[in-house]
C-alpha cells in the first residue's frame, strides 16, 4: 500500500515564514543583509553574491526535501505505508531531484506519448531516466512512470502507437507501468464516457479494451524482466549540487559515445554510500561503476572533494577538470587548493592527462570512451550493419540488467529498434562463455541462439528486428555445443560481417534449436570447422484475394452482414453505418492449400491494419495481433484443403464520435463529456486493408 504524491506543478518558490532560521541553520549565517541579491542587486562583490545565491538556493531545496518529502516519508511508514512519490518534478522545481526521490520506496516520474504539438521533443517528454538513476543509486527495486501522458488527442492512440515511447522509457529503466489515464467512469454517463484532459485514455471504454490484455501482457514481461537484478552501469556522472538540479532524458554524451550506459549521482550518493573495490566504485546494494564524472565547472563542495580524495587514493578513477574554487559562502576552505593539487598533480588536459593518486587516478583531456577501454571496460552493447549509409544509420537502444548469483552470472539485455523499418545487424554483447538465447516479450516464446561468436569478451550474433521491434536477449546458461560462427547468402557473408539488409529475417532461431530459412538461396554454415550447406526454397507468396463477408455489430450502428468485394478502409464506403463504425468487425475468408510438406512454414500476413486485430484459423486462435507488421506464423493452425480464417478488427473511438454530430441527441450512440470532434473532423482510416497473403519458410533440421 502507498501514498502517491503527483508531479512538481507549483513553479518557483522562494520564501517561507521560517526561511531566515532555516538559512541560518543550513549555512551558519544571517540571510537578510544579502536579500537584495535575490532582486539581481550586488552585495559586497559578485563572488560573495554568487556564494549566497547558492546557499539560498540550497536552503529552500533543504526545505522542501525535509518539510514535505521527508515528512511524508516518516508520516506514511509510521502507519505502515510506502510511497511512491513524483519527487523530482519533473517540471522546473526549486529542488534536488535525486536526493527527494532517493525518499520514495518507489522513485517515479512521468512520459509523455510522441506528440506533434505538445511537448514535441525528447527532453520536454521524457522524464525516465532521473527516476531510474535514484532506484539505481539508491538500492530501490523499481522505477515507475505514468504515462503515456498527451494533451490534446482523445481516444487516437492504440498500443502500437505507444511502443516506441514505452521501449525508449524501458531502455532508460522503467520497469513498473503506471496507467496515465484510467479514468473511472460511471455507467450512466455512457461510453466511451467521462474522460480527463490530459492522457492516453486506457479503461474498460476503449474499444480495444478485450483486446489491450496483450499489450499490457508484453508491458508485464518487460516489466518482470527489467526488474531482475542490478541495472549494469560503467559510468556515474556527478551532477553537482547547484539548485534547481534535475536529470535530463537518457542520451548519448559525446565524450563517451554508444555501447556504455550510465547513472547519475548526487552530493548524498557520493559522500555517503560510495566506496572502492578492486578499482571499481560500489554502492552498498551492489551497484559498481568503472569512472566517476565531475560537471564541467569552476566550483566544487568542499565535502565532495574530500570525498573523491579518498576514493581515488582507494582506488577509483575519477573524470573532471580541476575545481578553482569552493561552492557557497560558508564553504570557503583553503584545503581546496591543497586537495586538487594532490588529484590533479600536472594535468593540464593536453600534455598531461592523468595524475596518479595513491591506487587510484584523476583524468582530464580524455574522452570518457578511453578512459574505460584503459581501464579494461569495452562497450556493454554494440551494434552494426555495414550496408547503411551514415544518412540511413541503424539505430538500436539497449539496457542491460544482471543476476548475481553464487554458481554464474545471468545476464538480461533488452534490445529495441528506434526505426520504424525493419533492421538486420550484427549485436555484440559484454559477455561470454554462455549460450544466447532470445526472449519474445510479446508472447513469452524463448529461443535458444546457436549462431553466434565469443572473442575479447564479447558474444556477437546476427540480430532481426521487426520495425521498432524489441526483444530480450538473455545469458544464463554454458553452451552444449559447438556454435555456428559463420553464414553466408549466395556467397556473400552475412555473419559475422553484416553488409546486406532484408525486409524479413533470412533464417530465423525456432524454440526446438532448429533454424527456420524465409529467403530462398544457399546458405553455407561454418560450425566447429566444418562447412555446411542448404538449399533453401521458398514457396511463392499466396494472396487471398476476393470478397470478404464482414460482420459489424448493429447495436454500434453497422450492418450485421455484408460482404466487402476487396479490403478498404470503412472511411471509403458510403454506408454511414460503416463509415462511422467505431467498435469490432469480424473478417471472414475461406482459402485452400495443399497439404505443407514437414518441413514448411505457413505465415500469415494482414498488411496494413487499423487497429488491433484477433485472429482464428479454422476456429483457433493465432494471438491478438496489435504491432506491425501485423504477421504471425500460423504452420500448426492450417490443414490440406479448406481453411477458414475470421479477423476481428478493432479501430478507435473519433469516427463514431465525429459521425454521431451528424444525428439528433437523442439517436446518437455515444456520450461523453469531451467535445472535440465536429462534423468537420478528419476521420481515422478503420479496419483491414491488406494485402493478406500467406508467406512461407522451411526449416532446417539438422
Amino acid at each position: 500500500k502507498y501514498l502517491h504524491d503527483d508531479s512538481w506543478e507549483l513553479g518557483a518558490a522562494n520564501w517561507t515564514p521560517t526561511m531566515e532560521q532555516a538559512f541560518a541553520g543550513d549555512h551558519g549565517y544571517e540571510l537578510r543583509k544579502y536579500l537584495p541579491v535575490v532582486a539581481g542587486k550586488i552585495i559586497e562583490s559578485h563572488d560573495v553574491s554568487d556564494r549566497f545565491l547558492y546557499d539560498f538556493r540550497r536552503t529552500i531545496a533543504n526545505l522542501i526535501n525535509r518539510n514535505h518529502y521527508l515528512r511524508l516519508r516518516d508520516i506514511a511508514h509510521k502507519e505502515g505505508l510506502g510511497i511512491h512519490p513524483e519527487s523530482g518534478g519533473p517540471h522546473p522545481a526549486p529542488i534536488d531531484a535525486l536526493l527527494n526521490m532517493g525518499l520514495g520506496d518507489i522513485p517515479m516520474g512521468e512520459f509523455w506519448a510522441i506528440a506533434e504539438t505538445h511537448r514535441v521533443e525528447p527532453h520536454r517528454r521524457l522524464y525516465v531516466k532521473q527516476g531510474a538513476s535514484a532506484a539505481h543509486i539508491y538500492g530501490k527495486r523499481f522505477m515507475q512512470a505514468e504515462g503515456a501522458t498527451t494533451i490534446g488527442p482523445h481516444w487516437e492512440r492504440d498500443p502500437w502507437m505507444l511502443k516506441p515511447t514505452m521501449d525508449r522509457v524501458f531502455c532508460e529503466g522503467l520497469n513498473r507501468y503506471v496507467i496515465h489515464t484510467f479514468t473511472h467512469s460511471p455507467k450512466e454517463a455512457g461510453k466511451p464516457g467521462n474522460e480527463y484532459f490530459a492522457g492516453t485514455h486506457i479503461n474498460p471504454n476503449v474499444t480495444w479494451w478485450k483486446q489491450g490484455k496483450a499489450f499490457l501482457d508484453w508491458t508485464a514481461r518487460n516489466s518482470f524482466l527489467l526488474s531482475q537484478g542490478l541495472f549494469v552501469a560503467d559510468v556515474a556522472f556527478y551532477y553537482g549540487d547547484n539548485i534547481p538540479n534535475q536529470v535530463p532524458f537518457k542520451h548519448i554524451d559525446p565524450r563517451l559515445g554508444e555501447g556504455y550506459d550510465y547513472d547519475v549521482v548526487n552530493t548524498d550518493v557520493i559522500l555517503n554510500r560510495m566506496s572502492v573495490r578492486n578499482g571499481k566504485i560500489y554502492l552498498p546494494d551492489g551497484m559498481s561503476y568503472w569512472v566517476l564524472v565531475l560537471p564541467n565547472r569552476k566550483a566544487i563542495n568542499i565535502q565532495v572533494l574530500e570525498k573523491i580524495e579518498q576514493l581515488v587514493k582507494n582506488g577509483a578513477t575519477v573524470i573532471g577538470p580541476q575545481p578553482e574554487t569552493t561552492t557557497g559562502a560558508g564553504n570557503v576552505d583553503n584545503r581546496l587548493k591543497i586537495l586538487s593539487d594532490l588529484l590533479w598533480g600536472k594535468i593540464d588536459d593536453t600534455n598531461t592527462t592523468e595524475n596518479i593518486y595513491g591506487k587510484g587516478k584523476v583524468v582530464w583531456g580524455k574522452t570518457i570512451c578511453d578512459v574505460l577501454k584503459d581501464n579494461g571496460a569495452c562497450p556493454d552493447f554494440e551494434y552494426r550493419n555495414d550496408d547503411r549509409p551514415s544518412e540511413q544509420a541503424t539505430s538500436i537502444d539497449y539496457i542491460h540488467r544482471q543476476i548475481s548469483q553464487s554458481s554464474e552470472d545471468t545476464d538480461i539485455y533488452y534490445v529495441a529498434n528506434r526505426l520504424e523499418r525493419p533492421e538486420y545487424f550484427r549485436a555484440s554483447f559484454r559477455t561470454s562463455d554462455k549460450q544466447p538465447e532470445i526472449w519474445y516479450p510479446e508472447t513469452g516464446k524463448i529461443v535458444p541462439v546457436n549462431v553466434y561468436v565469443q572473442s575479447d569478451g564479447q558474444t556477437s550474433l546476427p540480430l532481426y528486428l521487426d520495425p521498432f521491434g524489441s526483444v530480450f536477449v538473455v545469458f544464463r546458461h554454458p553452451a552444449k555445443t559447438k556454435p555456428v560462427t559463420s553464414v553466408s547468402l549466395d556467397g556473400k557473408e552475412i555473419f559475422p560481417s553484416v553488409s546486406m539488409t532484408f525486409d524479413k529475417a533470412p533464417f530465423e532461431y525456432l524454440p526446438d534449436g532448429k533454424l527456420g530459412f524465409n529467403q530462398s538461396g544457399t546458405f553455407e554454415f561454418i560450425q566447429d570447422g566444418k562447412v555446411k550447406k542448404v538449399i533453401a526454397k521458398i514457396n511463392s507468396d499466396q494472396y487471398l484475394s476476393g470478397s470478404w463477408q464482414v460482420s459489424f455489430d448493429p447495436d454500434w450502428g453497422g450492418p450485421e452482414k455484408t460482404e466487402f468485394p476487396k479490403l478498404i478502409s470503412w472511411t471509403e464506403l458510403s454506408d454511414p453505418g460503416i463509415k462511422y463504425y467505431s467498435g469490432t468487425a469480424v473478417y471472414r475468408k475461406t482459402f485452400t492449400m495443399d497439404k505443407p510438406n514437414a518441413n514448411t512454414r505457413v505465415y500469415l500476413n494482414l498488411g496494413e491494419l487499423h487497429n488491433i486485430a484477433e485472429v482464428r484459423i479454422n476456429g483457433q486462435s493465432a494471438g491478438i495481433w496489435w504491432k506491425k507488421p501485423f504477421a504471425g506464423d500460423i504452420t500448426d493452425l492450417v490443414r490440406k484443403g479448406e481453411n477458414t480464417l475470421e479477423v476481428a478488427v478493432v479501430n478507435l473511438w473519433p469516427n463514431r464520435l465525429i459521425g454521431d454530430q451528424f444525428l439528433p441527441e437523442d439517436k446518437r450512440f455515444t456520450k461523453t463529456n469531451v467535445m472535440k470532434f465536429t462534423k468537420d473532423s478528419p476521420l481515422l482510416p478503420s479496419g483491414l486493408i491488406g494485402p493478406v497473403w500467406l508467406s512461407f519458410g522451411t526449416l532446417y533440421r539438422k
